[in-house]
């Protein structure tokens, strides 16, 4: 699974009723999008739940790469770059997606928490303690769901919920979510996304009596 981002920041007077305006007429055009689990409509507002800025920040998740790159490569994201130029695009491996015990909700706000996993500390370790915050994070009365997701590029770590209500203050970067396109939803995998390798690997060939290969 795999978790993107782009951050379009706006003038200090931009009127944010032009993107609530743009997503009221063109955020349904992503609900049966094929592969994303979920589009997060999100902005954040000057004088807003602590924002010095006005942004428009949608965040994905998205299944596998192919509807990934449909999107970004000749799809839809090109009328972003008519819009307001080509933005960085943010882009994570998910280790962790979770819900809420406000999950058959509609989210009407999101929070997200970054780390970077110091250069001394064990990776692993470290992601495993950020997973069980995930968890915790989530046992939170109106949360509906969340993940956790990694750039191994800069060892940055992504927390990214949603929430019915207000999101915690302990989500240092908070917005208001204007629409959700979730048309796979349901099948985003649940729960830790970090597997051992199978047997079968082991069992390639080049080992013996079914230990590791050679490298």
């Amino acid at each position: 699974m795999h978790a993107m981002q782009y951050e379009i920041t706006l003038p200090a007077d931009y009127d944010m009723g032009i993107i609530r305006e743009r997503v009221a007429t063109r955020g349904h055009l992503l609900d049966d999008f094929g592969g994303l689990g979920l589009k997060v409509y999100g902005i954040r507002e000057r004088g807003v739940d602590g924002s010095t800025l006005n942004q428009y920040s949608p965040f994905y998740l998205w299944h596998d790469e192919t509807g990934m790159n449909a999107f970004l490569f000749g799809g839809p994201f090109s009328g972003i770059v008519e819009s307001f130029g080509r933005p960085a695009v943010q882009h994570w491996t998910v280790l962790g997606f979770e819900e809420g015990p406000a999950f058959g909700s509609s989210p009407i706000a999101a929070g997200k928490h970054v780390m970077r996993i110091p250069g001394e500390t064990d990776p692993a370790a470290f992601l495993g303690d950020a997973l069980d915050g995930l968890h915790e994070h989530l046992r939170q009365d109106g949360a509906h769901s969340g993940a956790l997701a990694v750039d191994p590029r800069t060892w940055q770590v992504v927390r990214y919920s949603l929430w019915a209500g207000e999101a915690p203050e302990s989500d240092e970067v908070r917005y208001r979510i204007l629409h959700l396109s979730s048309p796979q939803l349901d099948q985003l995998r649940r729960g830790r996304q970090w597997d051992q390798p199978s047997n079968a690997a082991n069992s390639a060939p080049g080992s013996a009596s079914g230990g590791p290969a050679g490298h």
